[in-house]
């Protein structure tokens, strides 16, 4: 039995915040989902470590901690997608995320095979 959206909204936000920390060491200050028929979008408020912080400030440190975390999300996406649909019971299509450098957040949608409502 799927849970109710609200339920699945909050139970994938703490995982994101979850999932952020073990990677990084380090998670968002705050996350929110919102769930709309086979689609959830994310927005973490600042996720940037203490290093990546310290890079941006550096000459060209804003494409090194994009390329960093562009290379993380390719290797990682595969389990982050699994543990989504263990969550959900829902098969997990595809996830995108991109992080802002500029705002210190990252945004993202996951879409999975099947509607919620």
């Amino acid at each position: 039995m799927i849970k109710p959206k609200y339920k699945l909204e909050n139970d994938l936000k703490r995982f994101m915040i979850r999932a952020h920390r073990e990677i990084y060491g380090k998670g968002p200050k705050e996350a929110w989902v919102k769930i709309n028929f086979n689609t959830a979008t994310f927005y973490c408020f600042e996720p940037l470590t203490a290093l990546e912080e310290f890079l941006l400030k550096t000459e060209g440190g804003e494409e090194e901690v994009k390329m960093i975390r562009e290379k993380v999300d390719v290797r990682i996406k595969t389990h982050l997608c699994s543990e989504i649909e263990c969550l959900t019971g829902i098969k997990v299509l595809d996830m995108v995320s991109k992080v802002c450098t500029s705002t210190n957040c990252i945004f993202g949608v996951i879409h999975f095979e099947e509607n919620f409502e």
